[in-house]
């Protein structure tokens, strides 16, 4: 089963066929609307879910799949490769992309590692983007790695530095004559 893109094809069981995953995390399908399939497969579209919610996106990649009833279901693309190429979940772990590109689904990017370590590992930089305390004269004074970090340091709420980061006050510089920036 092998293809001009992506490399060897298998089956994603529960579609009879209509679906396959390649070693790459590609996927691709041979049906078009109902029980009509076609001469030559088609790509599937990876996409980041829309946050629900107060959620940011997570980065992680869907497709969309129809079972032989006719009902959709958005599938993770990683989950597809563990179950297809990998053999399932080990008791315990979790699959992660070992090289952090949450769109590279290559079988030998996908690791397994318990839920504890991955948040180690992932946690620090999950929502953290760090911050410049600058003075009236545009002068960088101080850096800090995250929004909580800069307003304990400076005895100010963290929602007052993330708005004069966000620029969504009136008067940028607080009362020590300093305002904050994201240092991006």
């Amino acid at each position: 089963m092998a293809g001009p893109e992506g490399g060897q094809w298998r089956d994603i069981p529960g579609y009879d066929g209509a679906y396959q995953i390649s070693r790459d995390g590609l996927v691709r399908t041979w049906r078009w609307r109902g029980p009509h399939f076609l001469k030559e497969p088609k790509l599937l579209t990876q996409y980041a879910r829309k946050p629900r919610g107060k959620g940011r996106r997570s980065g992680r990649r869907y497709v969309k799949l129809t079972d032989p009833q006719g009902r959709s279901r958005e599938a993770a693309v990683i989950r597809l490769m563990v179950e297809v190429w990998l053999g399932g979940y080990p008791a315990g772990k979790v699959a992660y992309h070992k090289n952090g590109d949450l769109t590279d689904h290559r079988d030998v990017n996908i690791g397994f590692i318990t839920p504890r370590k991955l948040g180690q590992i992932t946690r620090a930089k999950a929502g953290r983007v760090p911050e410049a305390k600058v003075n009236e004269a545009g002068e960088v004074v101080a850096f800090y790695t995250s929004a909580r970090k800069a307003a304990k340091a400076n005895h100010m709420s963290y929602q007052a530095v993330l708005d004069r980061c966000n620029g969504k006050v009136k008067k940028p510089y607080a009362l020590d004559g300093h305002t904050y920036r994201f240092d991006r």
